[in-house]
C-alpha cells in the first residue's frame, strides 16, 4: 500500500498524539504524493504496522501484493514491478542507489549493482531512487560487513506458539493440556507421545495411515503446519528440529474435519484447522493473533486459542501484548534496510535527513521517529524493543560492502 499522509504542522504535535492508535489499512493511491518524499517496499510480515506508520508519520509503504501489479513509487518511477518479498525489497533498494552519491568519501558513490527480481523485469532503474528503504523480517545474515552500504535497523520483534481449537461447544479441541519446548520438539521430530499439563498423554498420528493408531491409553493429536514457503513454517521447523522441505509423516500441512468432509489446506495464522479438527494443534504466529484481535476486518481465529509453552504465555502480563520474553528460538527480529549514510544524517530535509528523522533519531518528542508510535505498534501484535534497542545502529548489522553490492 503507497501511504503518504500530509505533515503540515506536524512539528506541534503533543506526544500524546505520536503514539496513538493505527487506523484502517488502505489501497495504493492511483499516483505518487510527496509530503515525504521516503518509498520503501519489502516482505509481507510488517506490511501492516509499516502502512499505518507511514500513514501516521507521512512516509510511503508499499504492499507486496497483488502479485504481477505495477507500481509508481515516484512520478519519475511509473510501472515498476512490485517488490513481493524481503529479497526483492532491498535488491530495488540497491538498484534504486546504485551511482548515487554516499555522502561518503569511501567510495564517492554506490557501486552499480548486479541485484534483480522479479526476473529483472520492471526493476526499478539503476540510480532512479524510486526506494529509500525496504522491509525485512531477517537481518543481513551472510551479507554483513563493516563497511557494508547498508544499515539493518531493528524496530520490532515478533513470534509463535502452539494453537488449538475451541474450550466449549461441538467442535471444543481434544487437546486440553499444554506442552514445554523440548514435549514439542520431541512430538514434531520424533513422533514420541507426550504428557501434558492436564496429565493426559498424546499420541502423533499420521493421519494418512489407518494403521498409526494412539497408543493405548493416550490421545491421538494431529500435529499440523501451513503449506511450504509460509516463514510460519520454516521458523517453526528450524524450532522443532524437523526438514520444513520434507517433514515426517505425522506433521501434515492438510486435515480432515472431525465432523467429516473433504480434506483441507491448513492456511497459515487462520485458526479453521483447529476448530474443525478437534485433535489438531498448530503453530500461529503470536502477532497475528493479536493484530486479528485487535482488527476485527482480518480476524481469522475462528476460535484457536494460543497455548503457553512450559510455564511461558505469549503474551505479556496485561494478557493482551506481545510477550518479548518467549522462547528464544520462537523470536524473530524485524528491520527496515537504510542507506549506511543516513545513520549520521542528522535533521534536515534531504532524504538521508528524512531516514535518519523516521528510523535512527533518539528525540522521544519528534513526530516523524518511527519508535514513539509504540501503540501503533504493539496495535498491530508486535513486541516493543528494549529502551535504546529500537533504532539502533548497531555495526554488526550493516550488510552489502562493495565486493556484495
Amino acid at each position: 500500500m503507497k501511504l503518504k499522509s500530509f505533515i503540515a504542522g506536524a512539528c506541534a504535535l503533543v506526544v500524546g498524539a505520536v503514539v496513538g492508535v493505527a487506523g484502517p489499512a488502505a489501497a495504493d493511491p492511483p499516483g505518487p504524493t510527496t509530503p515525504i518524499d521516503i518509498d520503501g517496499s519489502g516482505g509481507p510480515a510488517t506490511q501492516d504496522v509499516m502502512n499505518a506508520l507511514a500513514n501516521a508519520i507521512g512516509f510511503s509503504s508499499w504492499d507486496p501484493g497483488p502479485p504481477s501489479s505495477l507500481i509508481t513509487p515516484k512520478a519519475s518511477c511509473a510501472n515498476i514491478a512490485r517488490p513481493r518479498s524481503d529479497f526483492d525489497g532491498v535488491a530495488a533498494l540497491r538498484r534504486s542507489l546504485s551511482s548515487l552519491p554516499t555522502a561518503r568519501p569511501n567510495p564517492a558513490f554506490y557501486p552499480i549493482t548486479t541485484a534483480i527480481y522479479n526476473n529483472g523485469i520492471a526493476n526499478p532503474p539503476i540510480g532512479s531512487r524510486c526506494f529509500e528503504y525496504a522491509r525485512s523480517a531477517n537481518g543481513p545474515g551472510v551479507n554483513a560487513s563493516f563497511t557494508g552500504l547498508l544499515q539493518y535497523v531493528p524496530f520490532a520483534v515478533d513470534g509463535w506458539t502452539v494453537a488449538v481449537g475451541p474450550a466449549s461447544g461441538l467442535d471444543a479441541t481434544l487437546v486440553r493440556g499444554s506442552f514445554d519446548l523440548a514435549e514439542l520438539q520431541s512430538m514434531y521430530n520424533a513422533g514420541t507421545p507426550q504428557t501434558a499439563s492436564d496429565g493426559f498423554t498424546y499420541d502423533p498420528v499420521d493421519v494418512s495411515n489407518p494403521l498409526d493408531t494412539p497408543a493405548p491409553g493416550s490421545t491421538a493429536i494431529h500435529l499440523l503446519v501451513p503449506p511450504l514457503g509460509s516463514a510460519t513454517r520454516s521458523l517453526f521447523a528450524g524450532a522443532m528440529g524437523f526438514n520444513s522441505n520434507s517433514p515426517p509423516p505425522w506433521v501434515k500441512d492438510t486435515y480432515t474435519p472431525t465432523g467429516g468432509g473433504a480434506t483441507q489446506q491448513v492456511q497459515d495464522n487462520d485458526g479453521t484447522a483447529v476448530a474443525q479438527d478437534r485433535n489438531a494443534l498448530m503453530p500461529y504466529n503470536t502477532t497475528q493473533w493479536l493484530a486479528q484481535m485487535n482488527h476485527p476486518a482480518i480476524d481469522r481465529r475462528n476460535g484457536a486459542r494460543l497455548q503457553n509453552i512450559g510455564t511461558l504465555s505469549p503474551f505479556d502480563a496485561t494478557g493482551l501484548r506481545f510477550n518479548t520474553s518467549f522462547h528464544f528460538p520462537l523470536l524473530r527480529g524485524h528491520y527496515n534496510v537504510i542507506p549506511f549514510a543516513a545513520t549520521t544524517a542528522g535533521p534536515g530535509t534531504g532524504y538521508l535527513n528524512y531516514l535518519w528523522r523516521i528510523f535512527v533519531d533518539t528525540n522521544s518528542a519528534s513526530p516523524l521517529r518511527l519508535c514513539n508510535y509504540n501503540n501503533i505498534i504493539t496495535s498491530w501484535g508486535f513486541g516493543v524493543l528494549a529502551p535504546g534497542r529500537c533504532g539502533l545502529i548497531d555495526p554488526a548489522l550493516r550488510a552489502y560492502d562493495v565486493s556484495r553490492w
